[in-house]
């Protein structure tokens, strides 16, 4: 998958670097991903969820954030939107 705006990641990671390796290994993981469909990242993520039309949201880090991104599969591009600490 093609990931864009990886600049909130930094963002968040200047903020809080002990998630870098969680988000860096995340990050990886979507950028090596051929998912197609949402059933493909419930596959891999068994975390995720569905949050919104297109909308999925990652729980990475055992649980510590949340990922928020928007997925085009027929483009297989992934838009992250928001990244925050899991509450």
């Amino acid at each position: 998958m093609q990931v864009i705006r990886q600049d909130r990641l930094a963002e968040f990671i200047k903020r809080h670097a002990e998630k870098r390796t969680a988000l860096q290994c995340w990050l990886d993981d979507a950028k090596n991903a051929t998912w197609n469909c949402v059933d493909d990242i419930l596959k891999d993520y068994k975390g995720a969820e569905v949050s919104g039309a297109d909308n999925m949201t990652f729980v990475v880090g055992r649980g510590a954030v949340k990922v928020v991104a928007k997925v085009i599969f027929s483009k297989s591009m992934l838009r992250i939107d928001e990244v925050g600490l899991s509450v």
